[in-house]
């Protein structure tokens, strides 16, 4: 009751002359304020595979400065496939970052904050403490925080539930990323601290202050974070070297099977054909029982992972013992592990094929039974683009090994080959002869290549034409406006400086006839008629056209002029790099767009969807006015100052754009005009 008292009366307690009490403080405000200012928010241009293009879409998640030079740990899925990264810090700083490395297996990630981009008294960056996860038990107070939903860092509170979990896969399932069984090494910490979409990368923090995980996943109504062991050796790693090293046998192992009885130990599924385990003799069905002298887990649902934990956290020629047991008798084997490759290659967009692409992992290679891991495998593919018109057409999941005979083994192969046959600044074709894999047999396939979309601007004959806007008099309507005629087009516009305005029609005029020949629009099909039978007529010909107005039939020549350039037949300009097409404003713009006639400018004619300048805000049917504070009037001044923008090194291009009746800037990233970094 007291504190109900407070509430309804405590407007009225304080007066003018007194100060409010302090806001009570947290038990913990001070180990959440030695943290919170190490919090990134992050933002990145995620690049993903789709109609045979890499579409592009805003992504969020949080990090940890983790080192005075600015390196910042993060999720590998918050920053993997991006292009482009800006991170906010605890005070609201902007500074854009790279990508150092990441690791599908583990789900984790490196960025560096580009400090160049820091005032020159800007104080030291403040950077967060790791903990030792090893000691987290059921019932530890923890902290997750982030930056949930793109919103400003924030903080919810837990205890551990489970300091080691493995997630079962009859009920959780797997967490498959970029081909990686993240379950195979990671042991999460289950906890109960509330974690959203966006929080994803941010510390899981004890009682103390100190990274003790990285949270990744939700697991029912609970979270997983990354145990922060794992997480500061890996990232030491991609600091150091821009990808995590591993160890490699070339098995893959189950758990224990249950006809097989009590007791510990892993199964051999599968040996990979030629690995340093099929070298040293393994087979599907032996049971390991321990390596290097590390005797495997017997929770089973703990094994696999021990067991590849292990195995992973070796080195490439590193000596690997594993005792085994087959057909009742216990063995050994020693062999020297090899280097372990990704599970996938990176997706790459190649526009004159008009599909993504990636290199041949050892996995793949084998997963489709192919003889070797040279060719370039179509992850996905544009059906009305070059490979999707093929004939015959090339397919997702073909894997393109020729080029006119000429062998092609890697991505980067296949692309500077295309660059020699058709250059970045082309707009024509070129036809090649494509060999591809599909079911086990070789295809041969006939491909355009191109760089831009083929289309007809043959002009058509110039016709007559009438400056109005009108609409079919249906029986209906006719009657309610009390109008005696069984059809006719209804003027409903007349537009401006045209001969229309000047022949003295009005808007409500009703055509009924043209020289004697009746305007038969009655139905929703015949809205056309009038405009076929206008078109009939030479250009500059004085008709007659017969009009209902103010309950009378009248007459009233008419001069017909020719028709403005359909929208179709005038110049056009597309920016295939920034995803945009511009062309110049067509009568027809101007009439639906209502522009005036004294408005300059171009017309943004469209836009790729999931596009750079569909990202930035473009819409089509802006009316460009004005490119990098210069106005332009024809697509020849677009094009020029989006590439003076380009050759100055320039980060942004800013569009003055009129957008229903108002004016807005659009930026639009010029990072996919800059080479790409190697």
């Amino acid at each position: 009751m007291a504190g109900l008292s407070l509430l309804v009366f405590g407007a009225t307690a304080v007066t003018a002359a007194q100060t409010p009490p302090p806001p009570l403080a947290s038990e913990y405000a001070g180990v959440l304020a030695k943290v919170f200012p190490s919090i990134v928010r992050i933002e990145a241009i995620r690049l993903q595979p789709s109609d045979g293009r890499l579409t592009k879409a805003w992504v969020g998640g949080s990090g940890s400065i983790i080192s005075p030079e600015g390196y910042v740990l993060t999720n590998c899925h918050v920053a993997e496939d991006a292009d482009y990264y800006r991170c906010y810090l605890y005070d609201g700083e902007l500074i854009e970052a790279r990508r150092i490395g990441v690791d599908a297996m583990t789900d984790l990630a490196v960025l560096k904050l580009d400090l160049t981009q820091r005032a020159k008294n800007a104080a030291p960056l403040p950077v967060a403490t790791f903990g030792d996860s090893d000691y987290l038990v059921a019932g530890n107070a923890v902290f997750a925080l982030g930056s949930p939903g793109f919103l400003s860092q924030s903080s919810t509170r837990g205890i551990v539930a489970n300091p080691s979990l493995v997630l079962p896969e009859q009920t959780a399932g797997k967490m498959i990323l970029k081909g990686e069984d993240v379950g195979m090494l990671v042991r999460w910490i289950l906890h109960d601290a509330t974690i959203f979409g966006g929080n994803s990368g941010g510390p899981l923090i004890n009682a103390q202050g100190e990274v003790i995980g990285i949270n990744e996943i939700g697991v029912f109504n609970l979270s997983g974070a990354i145990p922060s062991n794992l997480a500061r050796g890996v990232a030491e790693q991609l600091i150091k070297q821009g990808h995590v090293i591993r160890g490699w046998s070339g098995l893959t192992v189950q758990e224990r099977l249950e006809s097989a009885g009590k007791g510990a130990g892993v199964f051999v599924a599968d040996v990979e054909p030629d690995s340093p385990a099929a070298k040293a003799g393994f087979v599907a069905g032996d049971v390991i029982l321990a390596a290097d002298g590390h005797a495997i887990e017997g929770e089973k649902e703990k094994a696999v992972a021990h067991f590849y934990r292990l195995e992973t956290g070796r080195l490439p020629g590193n000596e690997f013992v594993i005792d085994y047991e087959r057909d009742g008798k216990r063995q050994t084997a020693r062999f020297k592990l090899a280097q372990r490759e990704p599970a996938e290659g990176d997706d790459v967009e190649l526009r004159a094929w008009g599909a993504v692409v990636r290199d041949l992992t050892r996995g793949l290679a084998r997963e489709e039974r192919l003889p070797d891991q040279r060719g370039v495998w179509l992850e996905n593919i544009r059906p009305g683009g070059p490979s999707g018109q093929a004939e015959p057409d090339l397919r997702r999941q073909d894997v393109l090994i020729a080029v006119d005979g000429q062998p092609v083994g890697t991505v980067a192969e296949l692309k500077a080959l295309t660059e020699k046959l058709i250059p970045d600044d082309s707009t024509g074709m070129r036809p090649v002869l494509a060999s591809v894999r599909r079911d086990g047999a070789v295809l041969s396939s006939v491909v355009e290549l191109r760089l831009s979309n083929p289309r007809s601007r043959t002009p058509t004959a110039p016709k007559a034409w009438l400056g109005i806007a009108s609409h079919l008099l249906t029986p209906k309507l006719g009657t309610r406006l009390g109008i005696k005629s069984e059809g006719g087009a209804r003027v409903t516009r007349i537009y401006p400086g045209t001969k229309a305005e000047t022949s003295g029609l009005q808007v409500g005029d009703v055509i009924l006839a043209l020289d004697g020949n009746e305007v038969t629009a009655r139905r929703q099909e015949d809205a056309d008629v009038l405009a076929r039978m206008i078109r009939q007529y030479k250009i500059g010909t004085e008709a007659v056209f017969s009009l209902w107005r103010d309950g009378k039939k009248i007459d009233l020549p008419v001069a017909l002029e020719t028709q403005p350039t359909p929208a179709g037949e005038l110049p056009y300009w597309e920016d295939d790099k920034l995803e945009f097409e511009v062309r110049e404003v067509a009568f027809d713009d101007r009439i639906r767009l209502q522009i005036p006639a004294a408005a300059k400018g171009v017309l943004v004619a469209s836009v790729v969807r999931a596009g750079w300048a569909y990202l930035a805000g473009l819409h089509p049917d802006d009316l460009l006015v004005e490119v990098d504070g210069k106005k332009v009037t024809n697509i020849d001044e677009v094009r020029q100052e989006r590439d003076a923008a380009a050759a100055r090194g320039a980060e942004w291009l800013v569009l003055l754009v009129q957008r229903r009746g108002e004016t807005l800037f659009v930026e639009i990233s010029l990072k996919p005009l800059k080479p790409a970094k190697s």
